[in-house]
This record gives C-alpha cells, sequence and structure tokens, in this order.
C-alpha cells in the first residue's frame, strides 16, 4: 500500500472550476462513501480516502495498490459526482505518491501552500477533513498516522515560527494598530462606525483579544441587531455620533457611504465638548468616511486604508522570511514519518518470526513436559515456561531490533527477504 494524492487548487485553477468541484461538509461523508466502496464491497484501488475541500483547493489522499488505477477511478468519481466532463478539469489535477504526497500535505497544514502566507485556517479545515474520514471509516492506520502527524506539522509552524503573526487583512492591521497603541484594550471605549465585512471581522477580533467597551453605529437596524446577536455590543443610532466619538478612544470607520460621515467641523466641536485627549482613527472605508484634515488635530491619530495596505506588505515579507524555518520541521516531520512507512514492511516478517519462535518454544516444551511424566510441580511448570519465553526472546531481539532499524532507513525490502529465507518463513502464516 502506498500514498497517493490527486488534487487541483487555486495556483492554476480557476475559481470557476474550483467551484464546481467542491465539495459541501454535508455531502464529503457521502461522497467517501461512494468513493471508497463498489456495491458495498470495499474498493481495494483507495481503501483509506480523505477529501480535502476548502475555497483554495479540492484535494483527495487516498492509499492505493495502483497508482494508474486510483487516479482514474478518483477522476471518474469527481465527474460522476459533480455532473461535470473529465475534459472541463482533468488539465489542472495534480498527482502525488508518498514522500512528494506527504510532504505536500505537511506544506498545507503548516500555511506555506496557501494564497495568504501563513494563515491558520487551514489547520482547522485539515482537522476537519481528517475528522469527517474517521467518522465514515475511510481513515485507517496509515491516513490516520498521516494526518495526525500533519495537524502536529501544523501546530509546531505556528507555535515555533511566526509564519502566521503579523495581520495579512486590512481589518486585522487595524486591530493590529489599536494593539500597537493600546496593549491592554480590555478598558478601551473603541466606536465601530458601520458594519460591514471588514467590520465585523475587526469586531470578533477585539473581543478575542480581550475589548470589553465596543459600541457599534450603522443605519441598518436588522444588521445591528444580527451583530448584537454575537456580540456583546452596544448599539447607538447615527444621531449619537457626536456623544459616541466624545467616550471613544479608538474609532473604526467602514460605512461604505459616498462621503465623508466625520468632518473636520464636526471632529473640532467633539474636541471642543469632550476635551482634547489622545484619539485613535482608523478609516478603512472606500471613499474615505473620515476628512483627511482631522489627523492634523491635536492628540488625533489618522490611518487610513493606504498606510494599512504598507503594514500588511511589510507583515507579509516579515511572514515569507520565516518559510525556510517552517520548512526545517516539515522536512523533519517528513523523514520521522517516512522512518515510521519504511518500518511497517518489516512487521510482517517480524510477526512470522514471533511466531515462529513461539511455536517451536512451545513445542520444545511440551517435549520436556512429557519426559516429565506428570513428576512437576505447578511452580515447576512456570519456571519452564517463564525460562523458555525469555530465551526465546533474547535470541530473536537483536535481530528483530535490526531489522526495524534497517526498514526504517528504507532497507526493509532486503532485510526482510533475509530473514524471511535464513528462518523459511516465506509460506509460514503470518497469523499462526
Amino acid at each position: 500500500m502506498d500514498f497517493f494524492l490527486l488534487g487541483l487548487n487555486h495556483k492554476n485553477t480557476p475559481i470557476e472550476i474550483r467551484e464546481r468541484l467542491a465539495f459541501s461538509p454535508k455531502r464529503v461523508i457521502e461522497a467517501l462513501s461512494q468513493l471508497t466502496k463498489n456495491n458495498g464491497s470495499t474498493n481495494s484501488e483507495v481503501p483509506e480516502t480523505v477529501i480535502l475541500s476548502t475555497c483554495n483547493r479540492v484535494e483527495i489522499y487516498a492509499v492505493r495498490n495502483d497508482a494508474e488505477l486510483a487516479a482514474g477511478k478518483i477522476k471518474s468519481f469527481l465527474s460522476d459526482f459533480h455532473q461535470i466532463h473529465p475534459k472541463d478539469f482533468e488539465g489542472y489535477l495534480y498527482t502525488l505518491s508518498n514522500r512528494s504526497a506527504i510532504e505536500h500535505l505537511f506544506c498545507v497544514t503548516s500555511g506555506i501552500n496557501s494564497m495568504v502566507m501563513g494563515e491558520s485556517q487551514i489547520q482547522g479545515q485539515v482537522k476537519e477533513a481528517f475528522e469527517l474520514a474517521q467518522q465514515s471509516g475511510t481513515a485507517g492506520v496509515l491516513l490516520s498516522t498521516l494526518f495526525g502527524s500533519a495537524l502536529r506539522v501544523g501546530k509546531r509552524a505556528r507555535t515555533e515560527t511566526e509564519i502566521s503573526k503579523h495581520f495579512l487583512s486590512i481589518s486585522g492591521a487595524a486591530v493590529n494598530l489599536v494593539r500597537t497603541a493600546f496593549p491592554d484594550i480590555s478598558d478601551l471605549n473603541i466606536l465601530i462606525i458601520g458594519i460591514g465585512e471588514m467590520s465585523l471581522i475587526a469586531i470578533k477580533t477585539l473581543f478575542q483579544l480581550g475589548a470589553q467597551n465596543v459600541t457599534i453605529i450603522n443605519r441598518s437596524q436588522e444588521r445591528t441587531k444580527n451583530v448584537q446577536g454575537k456580540f456583546h455590543v452596544r448599539a447607538l443610532s447615527f444621531d449619537r455620533l457626536q456623544e459616541s466619538l466624545g467616550e471613544a478612544d479608538v474609532v473604526i470607520c467602514s460605512t461604505g457611504a459616498p462621503h465623508a460621515v466625520l468632518t473636520l467641523e464636526a471632529m473640532k466641536n467633539v474636541l471642543k465638548k469632550y476635551g482634547e485627549r489622545c484619539r485613535l482613527i482608523i478609516d478603512i472605508a472606500v471613499p474615505r468616511d473620515v476628512e483627511p484634515e482631522i489627523g492634523k488635530l491635536p492628540n488625533i491619530q489618522l490611518y487610513n486604508i493606504d498606510q494599512l495596505e504598507t503594514q500588511i506588505e511589510e507583515n507579509l515579507e516579515r511572514r515569507c522570511s520565516e518559510i525556510n524555518r517552517v520548512q526545517d520541521i516539515i522536512n523533519e516531520e517528513v523523514a520521522n514519518f517516512m522512518a515510521w512507512y519504511q518500518s511497517l514492511k518489516a512487521k510482517p516478517v517480524i510477526t512470522k518470526l514471533r511466531h515462529r519462535g513461539e511455536k517451536i518454544r512451545e513445542q520444545e516444551l511440551q517435549r520436556a513436559f512429557r519426559k516429565f511424566k506428570g513428576t512437576l510441580s505447578d511452580k515447576d511448570a512456570e519456571v519452564m515456561q517463564d525460562l523458555s519465553r525469555r530465551i526465546v526472546n533474547k535470541l530473536l531481539h537483536q535481530p528483530l531490533t535490526r531489522l526495524r532499524e534497517e526498514a526504517s532507513e528504507g532497507n526493509g525490502d532486503h532485510y526482510a527477504a533475509a530473514v524471511q529465507n535464513l528462518f523459511d518463513l516465506e509460506d509460514y502464516p503470518q497469523n499462526k
């Protein structure tokens, strides 16, 4: 049995094709069943399978006997399941086997194969794909061990390097500015003006970092209620904007309005009424929500989306500088996994040799017992049992240890064949 991967991703496949081949979570279990079964029996071409389907990739990991048969089976399955002709997608497919497939999966879970370098979401997506395969019974010993190792790689990459640090989204960069200006955000009064997609991400991230006092101002009451259903925020109407600005330490604007919602004149009135204390204003709207001249007012720090994009570019450079460190982790884990995988080749011979040794031990022990003609006490018989077991174990310990070591180095076939020949195990049943 070998590892096999067939897939496509964002690097060379247009979104129109990825959409048509994507698997919704609700249909993954159905798909796994169809792929691994033929008329209710296990399909020997792909007995173990995991389907990883995200917005950027569709990858099918399998254990197979024959690569060509497995590739044909999976292509036909994709075509039949999604009702799409093979000629529409087969030109985008890549296939990888054994070490290449293993290394690819480790790169995926670490985040260095993602559209957004180092993104963390893929770790959870790989875990979910593995868990669905476990529920379906399509992740056996080989794929379970592989995906367990892959998830460990992802965790190590994110804890031992900075591949996932430094925000690469506008919302994340905005929150990072807040955290830089105010390391402890738990006591801040934070005002969010407008509730677009970027504002929602910013609110979620702020609460994850410990924010407790968040106020939102938005014209749509329905959208406001949706946000209140998800987060513990205070919602106010636009006619209380000046009051909210007076209380705020941080203001994040993202309304989508065609004109500025925070004017210089309005901000001057806020400072006059509520004082000239330090305020951080982050404008992530296009067109801009905040008149640029506000940034010249006393104790006001104003940032717009262009400045955030510059920070994002710098953050991307920082992440990319970590790729070599992540690759070192991947190389180490690939070597460890391959050593385990290669050692499996010696397992059948080891099992046969142990059974052969046990059979000889039992035969000789019974022959000895018969010579005593029932005069041995139970205690003496147990001593002889223990003695015979220890002799067999000590005799087999060194050759079995050496066989495992050589197998982990990739020499399993050669040494296993030698042991089979020396001990005449070729036709000896493994479970005898």
